[in-house]
């Protein structure tokens, strides 16, 4: 009897123990983004869209009891200030996950430096070297909440060559930024497998190139159906602006940085472009969240918003069922199954950490305005 009463209160011990480990003080969540580098117009919304969802949390009681406090370092799009800021989260800061940022070569670059800290990185970065060791073995601690560049640029090849029966495409891309060259791998990919499609010009170009408008005149002697442009909003809004100035009128095919507020800034020689979008703004899901943070600061809650919102809402989740300490995060993480987000539903791949069949929208902008065409999931890909 004695016996039994021993270990009952062994037991209990050992519960309020691990009870007060993770109810203690408030969970804290790292957030890695370029708030003020080339590429902040990405990073400042998902840390903008992040915090909103810690605001409403911590505003309806927290995570079982406790507040969250979201802790942010600016990248400055830079790699060596991104590791260290990295470092610092994991070690000084203690945090229990990191929402990681939209940029390649930032998560090719903090990959590797996540074998040796168990913290888990939920990141939007999507070249698959972020996420997948050479050996084809996934990173433990990185995961993909968006599909990934081969699944994205599959995505756009099948809606132009399938829906829109585009034949001939020219490519235009950055070759020093792995964003740019993974999503063409993933076109590239898809288009080899359509029968009667071809890409017929590839025109790299320099980080530092600005004037396109040669390169371009190459692409319009060539007489295709479509340009692929997978580059970053800043280049990307030259390029569309350059292609019209020497006459192309044809379509531009794009990536996220196409969504809104590309056609804003580029004015209306963006009429044409057709791009891939994580939200659909019309929704009715979405449409509360963008008016409250219109009337809040006077911006627009862009598609980046939505993947900070998302992911730490599910984190959230997950330290709701299994507590604030990083490898338990991590394993929920790794075995996430159907969350309904507003970016869709998300199922996490333990072999790739990377989504499964997570849809995106297919948009075209007419008259400066974005127009829905289609949801669309990435076929299997190579």
């Amino acid at each position: 009897m004695k016996k039994t009463i021993a270990v009952l209160l062994m037991v209990t011990a050992l519960a309020l123990s691990a009870s007060a480990a993770t109810t203690g003080g408030d969970i804290l969540i790292g957030c890695l983004q370029d708030v003020t580098g080339p590429t902040s117009t990405l990073g400042k919304m998902i840390k903008e869209g992040a915090q909103w969802a810690v605001d409403a949390i911590n505003k309806n009681g927290g995570v079982s009891g406790r507040q969250v406090r979201m802790i942010t370092y600016d990248t400055k799009g830079d790699v060596q200030e991104a590791i260290n800021a990295f470092k610092r989260l994991c070690t000084s800061d203690k945090v229990s996950a990191i929402i990681g940022p939209p940029v390649a070569n930032i998560g090719i670059a903090i990959a590797p430096l996540s074998e040796q800290y168990d913290v888990p990185v939920l990141g939007f970065f999507v070249d698959n070297r972020a996420t997948i060791k050479q050996d084809g073995k996934p990173y433990k601690n990185m995961f993909l909440f968006q599909p990934s560049a081969d699944q994205q640029g599959a995505i756009m090849a099948s809606y132009a060559a399938l829906e829109r029966k585009y034949k001939s495409f020219a490519v235009i891309y950055n070759q020093g930024n792995a964003y740019s060259v993974s999503l063409l791998n993933g076109f590239k990919s898809t288009i080899d497998d359509i029968p009667g499609t071809s890409i017929a010009i590839e025109v790299p170009y320099q980080p530092a190139d600005k004037d396109f408008k040669t390169m371009l005149s190459k692409i319009r002697t060539a007489k295709v159906d479509a340009i692929f442009a997978p580059n970053y909003t800043q280049e990307l809004i030259l390029i569309v602006q350059q292609a019209r100035a020497i006459g192309f009128t044809g379509p531009l095919i794009c990536g996220l940085d196409a969504c809104p507020p590309f056609a804003t800034l580029c004015g209306p020689e963006a009429d044409g472009v057709l791009y891939i979008n994580n939200i659909l703004e019309t929704d009715p899901d979405t449409q509360p969240i963008i008016k409250a943070y219109k009337e809040k600061t006077g911006s627009i809650a862009t598609n980046k918003f939505f993947l900070g919102y998302d992911v730490m809402n599910i984190l959230a989740k997950v330290v709701g069922q299994v507590g604030d300490s990083p490898a338990a995060v991590r394993d929920a993480v790794e075995n996430l199954n159907k969350y309904e987000g507003l970016t869709g539903v998300i199922t996490i791949n333990p072999k790739t950490h990377q989504t499964i069949g997570l849809e995106m929208v297919m948009e075209e902008i007419k008259n400066g305005q974005p127009v829905f065409l289609k949801r669309y999931t990435a076929p299997k890909v190579k």
